[in-house]
């Protein structure tokens, strides 16, 4: 029997449906399975005519979840791409979180004026509450991903036990839906779901987005990524033992990323070489003698992923999180020593040397790695607490970049990963980001010798505590030190054969957006509506609620133009604002020092270097005169810092319970360990970085992942990117008056290839009837995206959505040689909030078994788009038929 093809909605078009879950329907075969603490109900709602059952859950104490199995006897294969459906009703602030355990991908989604993200995780994820339109409708969330060989069940665990994987493709896999704890998320309504679908995509390669780069020779722009927290995200990549075989190769995984990369519009690669300065899988021996760098226990996946980068056609930007070289056998000499406590006897050998236990050996006084000799001090209080910050597992390694050493150790690691690649594949770069303590301010003898000799000023640790004028120059000392340490990095990659490398700097150790532990201002809720959140702040607590974790206290407000008035975030992410004494001398840490935030005037005219603007909420990005600031001689990197949502759960939920953080833990251990990504639904997801393109510019665009790349709402990503890196990477100016709608911002960049234009919708509401006029232009007006002539006028905008047109000069054709239309320019029929609205199929023909997909469309959706190819191709038929 043939499957049923079903409208999955554009890009996807009609798609074999696999399995379907009516999630309301008492009578549907797959049976429901709750979590702990979790129960449903089953009831009807009518949004917009349409009435269907839906499987809910209210908020609680405690997180909620429901599961289903998948596909199961349904010939599912690994290594082929399938899409992932779930419908919901967009009628009330929710927050929804998806887990797809056959490609073991977390992603969570809120509507309205939801805070997304769990208030009480980890590390503060910068609420903001926003009134984001509901549609009223039905809505659908749609994961595109490649199915693997083995998976977890609903409770997974981190490490080596996440390979013990019970299930195959012939059993099927696990799709659990759920939300968090009320009091991290005290506004939402709970989950509800009418029901999710699987569906296979039988030529997923046809889905890659055609990037029409800009014409040679004007600079290209860049998309890329990097996840936290994907380590031992294992497809049976460990082999025997761990009950998870037959074993798929890490290159197999890799390939499944790229390739859904590619169906994102991302075109570079970036990849974890350190974390928390640890070697990630690449092979250290051969490049430095000892003491340097441990040996992973797999020196070769660095070199697989290269490869397979090459392969499918990627850009390169490894990531590294350097704090000198750790981990390697300490050099010993013939000193004995009394044991690790003996801080006297190895000191007479050099002040670097301690004591330590060769295998097997007496205690001997050894020279360990240049990160563990932490050749950095505090400023106050060294004698009590010599570690900069309260996380101990990151303070124990460090690297002064003032140091002549640390630019000779760093050499090496370029050497090691990234020189020894250079002609299997073209790297963008390298792109450096600092932890708690890894690159700190230091003011050690050595350090403050060489500030004595640069400047021809006495300085001491006693001076700089009570002279805040000397603190100040020894600052921009030390702040110069540290550009002129990444510019070096920069002309060696250079001068070694990476032709115009780029190195870029994130100096922020938060997942989240920056929040210094001692702005208060930033620990608010930043929300359009104060008078919401007021009672929530001052007693939130839920009848019955007697637990510590109720969230009493925990949300004070500020509305978007009082945060943005107060420079709150200009403080919280640049170097403006020096700390005083009593933010330094605490016995706790000296959290400016260990972090240092950007000083990004300082680049303002250097040339390959980036200082990385970390964006995420709109108030990140509502500034144009601080975007401005991070803007270098290149350009500006702008990076999507995502939240964790890091769960801890070990998988034995009576237990997890106990653990004293489990408050923290926003699904509360139903799903074992997890860290989860929550985008805004809808266009809503990639309104920060349309907002980021009209008052920033950015050239290059990243993402920080929390785990595996996905997106539920992809048609919106992959249109930004197609638009985005169709426009070269050169500085924009704003076309003031250019578009009838003052939400429609339009920025022109003039080249000697024709003037390029950035058309984007910053309103949260869809624009009709929008006319854009550039001034002084007399050609016609080229979307570089769809190929197709436009005359600007007229124009429909959904939230938003980002338009690339070139003016004069040569149009390429795509890059890849794909269909226009493969870039999804039309994510699908939009109702005035910009929401896709459901369209009903016309008649597909005989033999043909077709039915409707909520939230697809018909010939007005984005895959029956007409390329320019076919045009062209029509009129010449045309003109055969007239002669």
């Amino acid at each position: 029997m043939a499957q049923q093809l079903v409208d999955a909605g554009p890009p996807f078009g009609l798609l074999p449906l696999i399995d379907e879950v009516n999630c309301g329907n008492p009578s549907d075969p797959h049976p429901v399975v709750h979590g702990a603490n979790s129960t449903s109900q089953v009831r009807s709602l009518t949004l917009d005519g349409v009435t269907r059952t839906v499987r809910s859950m209210t908020m609680g104490q405690e997180a909620k979840s429901f599961s289903y199995k998948l596909g199961a006897g349904k010939g599912l294969q690994a290594g082929k791409a399938y899409l992932l459906v779930v419908e919901y009703p967009d009628d009330e602030a929710r927050m929804m979180a998806v887990a797809n355990k056959g490609a073991d991908k977390f992603r969570g989604f809120s509507t309205g004026n939801s805070i997304g993200d769990f208030r009480e995780q980890y590390a503060y994820p910068n609420p903001e509450s926003l009134k984001y339109p509901l549609s009223r409708k039905w809505q659908q969330f749609r994961q595109f991903f490649y199915l693997h060989d083995r998976f977890a069940p609903v409770v997974g665990q981190r490490e080596l036990a996440d390979t013990q994987r019970p299930d195959s493709p012939a059993d099927g896999f696990w799709v659990s839906v759920g939300h968090f704890a009320r009091h991290g998320s005290p506004i939402e309504k709970g989950t509800a779901v009418s029901r999710i679908r699987l569906f296979e995509v039988p030529n997923p390669a046809s889905l890659n987005v055609a990037i029409n780069y800009p014409p040679a020779p004007l600079p290209r722009r860049h998309v890329f990524w990097r996840e936290e927290m994907n380590d031992d995200l294992a497809i049976c990549s460990q082999g025997a033992g761990t009950g998870c075989e037959p074993g798929a190769s890490p290159a197999t995984w890799f390939d499944y990323r790229m390739k859904q990369a590619k169906f994102l519009g991302i075109d570079t690669y970036s990849h974890d070489l350190m974390e928390f300065g640890h070697t990630e899988g690449w092979n250290a021996e051969p490049f430095s003698a000892p003491p340097w760098y441990v040996q992973p226990s797999d020196p070769t996946i660095w070199a697989s992923a290269v490869a397979r980068a090459a392969a499918n056609g990627f850009s390169v930007l490894p990531y590294y999180e350097y704090t000198g070289a750790i981990g390697g056998e300490p050099v010993f000499g013939n000193v004995r020593c009394a044991g690790e406590d003996d801080q006297v006897t190895c000191k007479g050998v050099s002040k670097w040397h301690s004591c330590r236990q060769p295998w097997m050996q007496p205690y001997t006084c050894g020279l360990p790695p240049l990160g563990e000799q932490r050749r950095c001090e505090r400023l106050f209080n060294e004698q009590n607490n010599s570690f900069y910050s309260a996380y101990n597992h990151s303070d124990a390694n460090c690297v002064d970049v003032t140091d002549p050493e640390a630019l000779a150790d760093v050499k090496k690691v370029m050497d090691a990963t990234l020189l020894h690649f250079k002609s299997q594949v073209t790297f963008l770069g390298a792109w450096f980001r600092t932890r708690a303590t890894d690159l700190p301010v230091s003011f050690g003898p050595e350090t403050l010798a060489r500030f004595s000799s640069d400047t021809g000023q006495s300085v001491s640790k006693p001076m700089l505590q009570t002279n805040l004028t000397l603190r100040a120059q020894y600052y921009a000392w030390w702040l110069g030190k540290r550009k002129a340490f990444l510019v070096a990095i920069r002309d060696y990659l250079r001068q070694n054969g990476v032709a115009n490398a780029q190195v870029l700097f994130t100096p922020y150790m938060e997942e989240p957006l920056p929040t210094p532990e001692l702005l208060e201002d930033m620990s608010r809720v930043v929300t359009d509506d104060p008078a919401l959140w007021e009672p929530i702040d001052q007693n939130c607590c839920q009848p019955g609620d007697t637990t510590e974790r109720c969230c009493e206290w925990r949300y004070p407000s500020v509305t978007p133009a009082e945060f943005l008035q107060g420079g709150v975030y200009r403080r919280a992410i640049t170097t403006d604002e020096l700390p005083p004494s009593a933010h330094l001398s605490n016995e706790w840490g000296e959290p400016f020092n260990s972090v240092p935030p950007a000083d990004p005037d300082a680049y303002k005219t250097t040339e390959g270097i980036f200082l990385t603007y970390p964006f995420g909420r709109l108030f990140s990005v509502a500034d144009p005169t601080l975007m401005n600031r991070f803007r270098g001689a290149s350009g500006l990197a702008a990076v999507h810092h995502f939240p964790l949502n890091e769960d801890d759960g070990k998988g034995d939920y009576a237990n997890d319970v106990t653990d004293d953080r489990y408050g923290n833990w926003p699904m509360g251990g139903l799903w074992g360990y997890l860290s989860m990504a929550v985008d805004r639904q809808g266009p809503y997801s990639m309104l920060a970085e349309a907002r980021a393109v009209a008052n920033g510019d950015p050239t290059l665009l990243g993402y920080l992942e929390p785990s595996s790349i996905s997106r539920g709402f992809p048609e919106y990503t992959r249109a930004f990117h197609a638009a985005f890196l169709a426009l070269p990477a050169l500085p924009s100016a704003v076309v003031a008056g250019a578009a009838s709608d003052a939400e429609v911002v339009v920025r022109k960049i003039s080249t000697a290839q024709g003037n390029f234009y950035a058309v984007v919708n910053t309103s949260m509401q869809s624009k009709q009837g929008v006319d854009v006029t550039l001034p002084g232009e007399t050609q016609p007006i080229t979307d570089r995206v769809s190929q197709t002539v436009t005359t600007g006028k007229g124009l429909s905008l959904y939230p938003g959505q980002l338009l690339a047109w070139q003016v004069g000069g040569q149009v390429a054709p795509p890059a890849d040689g794909g269909t226009p239309s493969d870039a999804g320019t039309d994510p699908g029929c939009l109702a005035t909030t910009g929401m896709g609205a459901p369209a009903r199929l016309e008649e597909l023909g005989a033999g043909m078994d077709a039915e409707s997909g909520c939230g697809g469309c018909s010939a007005r959706g984005g895959t029956s788009a007409v390329s320019l190819a076919v045009l062209l191709a029509l009129a010449v038929l045309a003109r055969r038929r007239r002669a």
